[in-house]
């Protein structure tokens, strides 16, 4: 669950500071988890997972103006929950 925070919160930053392409996001995840000296290997996963779905697009645009992780993962939908858990080992 930690490690879905984590990553829920890298992209989120990515996807609330600009339009995310193919890569951007991924490359956002990358930088702010090496920073924190976690895995990164869940970020490429969830941009392909995001960039599909331009409902998932919109919510985690929306979920960037939550601050707290654990409020952010809590208020997510299911849909992106899935997104968030199938990308984690």
């Amino acid at each position: 669950m930690r490690r879905n925070l984590i990553i829920a919160a890298a992209t989120v930053c990515a996807i609330s500071f600009s339009t995310a392409f193919a890569g951007e996001m991924a490359d956002a995840c990358i930088a702010k988890l090496e920073a924190e000296g976690r895995d990164t290997s869940g970020c490429t996963c969830l941009e392909d997972a995001v960039m599909e779905s331009a409902t998932l697009q919109e919510e985690f645009q929306t979920l960037g103006a939550i601050e707290d992780p654990a409020e952010r993962y809590a208020a997510a939908s299911d849909e992106a929950k899935a997104a968030m858990d199938s990308c984690t080992r």
